[in-house]
């Protein structure tokens, strides 16, 4: 696992490795490269995890000096691959080695048949092409920002915001999508200009410098109705234990981030099988007893699969001051209140391994979340709902944000637009009180719009929540929840490997039908079903805490009166583009009770420190020092 840098015409950044510096201590190095007159700069990061030896360092050039790659990430199928190079006469075992070759033989489309992560970088001087390309779950990221013949693209955003080239500023419309889902949606960032690449595609360069994209991998789905649980169980168990074994290639030992949960549990259990050593595992939690606190019953799983286990409790003041600074590392204004955990358990794990698993990918196709069995009983009542008193239902609960949401999505009868309001947490009548006068012109943009291509690839004759999660599973998992899980890892120096989303395994899981998914309140419920195999059912059963903080708590006492306190600086986000009143006001009715504004105002407490980090000049959390 590593970091990538480059540009075309354009000059590097003197200290653009040493930016990514984090995600590969290992060996850095860089080259200038040329295609159809184009100057290429390639530059690498190396956390070495394959071929530990010079064979797998980068940049990486052909021998025939035609061709030349940078890469992050792992192919856990690179072995095979290689049988089908028979004429190439490797220097070492590297899976980068490997794909070089496969693309110079089979051609940029050689990466649908690539079964990991990735993000690259290719030059075809035969060809005068140049190509970026992400893996088909948008695990790894890659940016870039282009213009006219001109191009920079890295693994971070902080390698093209550093280029004099780029001019920095706020993207209005993507602050509206943000707003609305927490997140961005590829291919827009928060800044303006600079683009991520979708997952499953590549973009392609030609001498001119003219640019087109190709979805690479638009797999559309198709539900297998025929299938019985039986079958389903049995299949299940087969390619969950082939993808842990496929992404249990390493030259470097491997350990779990543990949570409490079923995933994680599934995931260490089954790499204690198959390892020839004791597996390391690792966890965080908070003090007290709640949902936040998930250390018990990790570290009974953790005795139950006989792992040398370690765990690290954090208190309100690491968590404001390393979710303060976590923004220099998650580039976009993530507001996921797991940021800070996933901080500390992988400042823990970097004392011991390079690689971890994790349980990360496993919700999003299996209906694990208590949102999807809202849309199921949506659209199986829907109708029967509509009939009831919408308006005094919201009325009589205000501060049930869960209700809020249901009942507005209710007023969408088209399911693109349904599936967005499911998601919305400010709405355009929040909004219009939230923005400036200056700025509400942002607030007519269809949001719906986001998802539409992507439900087009759906099962027409699918439960509209097997779409909603094939929808999820391409856009909330790559360009929110696996983003961070990237950035806070590798920030660690830690390769954080997902084998939730192996391609068979993912594939298998979303052939199946909603009711092997969700069947009542029971969710994953083919999942548990094979977990029962190799897991008691004490594990299996536990209440799903999914890495839960204090922050609504907090919000009532000193996290309110932290971000009124930044709102109210002259030089705040808040200050440019919002109401600073109407703001107060919702802390105010959060701490009153009267309103469950956990959600809001995390969203602008996110805001406000990405703000900091990368556009006050002075401010530096990120050189701050989380105590332990």
């Amino acid at each position: 696992m590593c970091g990538i840098v480059g540009s075309i015409n354009v000059n590097p950044v003197g200290n653009s490795l040493e930016l990514i510096h984090h995600r590969g201590p290992d060996y850095q190095d860089s080259i200038i490269e040329k295609f159809a007159g184009n100057e290429v700069f390639l530059g690498h990061t190396r956390l070495s995890i394959l071929d530990l030896s010079e064979s797998g360092n980068q940049p990486m050039l052909s021998q025939c000096g035609n061709y030349a790659i940078i890469f992050n990430g792992e192919i856990y199928n690179h072995l095979e691959l290689r049988k089908k190079l028979t004429s190439v006469s490797f220097k070492g075992t590297s899976d980068t080695e490997t794909i070089l070759y496969y693309i110079k033989e089979f051609g940029i489309d050689g990466v649908r048949d690539f079964n990991g992560i990735f993000a690259l970088a290719f030059i075809d001087k035969k060809k005068d092409k140049f190509f970026l390309a992400r893996d088909m779950f948008g695990v790894k990221p890659l940016y870039y920002y282009h213009k006219e013949n001109k191009l920079i693209f890295g693994s971070e955003i902080k390698v093209i915001k550093d280029n004099p080239e780029y001019e920095k500023q706020v993207d209005l419309n993507a602050l509206n999508t943000f707003l609305a889902f927490r997140y961005n949606p590829a291919p827009d960032t928060i800044f303006k200009d600079i683009k991520k690449l979708e997952a499953a595609s590549y973009i392609v360069f030609d001498a001119n410098m003219n640019v087109s994209h190709v979805d690479y991998w638009p797999r559309k789905q198709r539900i297998n109705f025929s299938i019985t649980e039986d079958e389903a169980t049995e299949q299940y168990c087969f390619l969950f234990e082939q993808a842990i074994k496929r992404q249990a290639l390493s030259d470097v030992p491997i350990g779990v981030l543990l949570s409490g949960g079923l995933d994680s549990a599934m995931v260490g259990s089954m790499m204690a099988k198959h390892s020839n050593q004791q597996i390391k595992t690792f966890t965080v939690g908070f003090r007290g007893k709640g949902n936040f606190n998930e250390m018990d019953d990790a570290r009974i799983t953790a005795e139950f699969i006989n792992s040398d286990h370690y765990d690290v409790f954090m208190n309100i003041e690491q968590f404001l001051e390393t979710f303060s600074m976590s923004y220099y590392h998650t580039e976009e204004p993530i507001a996921t209140a797991t940021i800070p955990p996933l901080y500390h358990v992988s400042k823990l794990a970097n004392e011991h391994v390079k690689v971890v698993m994790s349980g990360q990918g496993a919700d999003e196709p299996m209906a694990g979340y208590k949102r999807y069995r809202g849309e199921k009983i949506i659209a199986d009542y829907g109708k029967f709902l509509s009939l009831l008193p919408l308006g005094q239902i919201k009325k009589m609960f205000p501060a049930n944000p869960t209700l809020q949401r249901g009942i507005y999505s209710l007023g969408f009868k088209k399911e693109t637009e349904r599936f967005s309001a499911i998601f919305t947490l400010f709405t355009p009548e929040f909004k219009n009180s939230l923005l400036k006068s200056d700025y509400k012109q942002i607030i007519d943009g269809n949001l719906a719009s986001s998802f539409s291509n992507l439900l087009e690839l759906t099962d027409s004759k699918a439960h509209s929540l097997n779409r909603l999660l094939y929808l999820d599973t391409r856009s909330l998992l790559p360009d929110s929840l696996l983003l961070f899980n990237d950035k806070i890892t590798m920030a660690h120096s830690i390769e954080n490997r997902v084998p939730f989303l192996d391609n068979d395994l993912l594939e298998f899981v979303e052939s199946l039908p909603v009711e092997f998914k969700l069947r009542g309140k029971k969710t994953k419920y083919i999942q548990k079903r094979a977990a029962a195999q190799f897991l008691p059912d004490h594990i299996i059963n536990r209440k799903k805490r999914a890495f839960e903080t204090p922050v609504g708590e907090w919000f009532k006492n000193e996290l309110g009166d932290t971000l009124i306190e930044l709102i109210n600086q002259s030089n705040s986000f808040s200050s440019e583009f919002f109401n600073i009143n109407f703001i107060e006001e919702m802390i105010q009715m959060h701490k009153a009770k009267k309103r469950d504004y956990e959600k809001h105002l995390f969203i602008l407490l996110s805001l406000e420190y990405w703000y900091q980090n990368f556009f006050q000049p002075n401010f530096a959390s990120h050189k701050q020092t989380v105590t332990n």
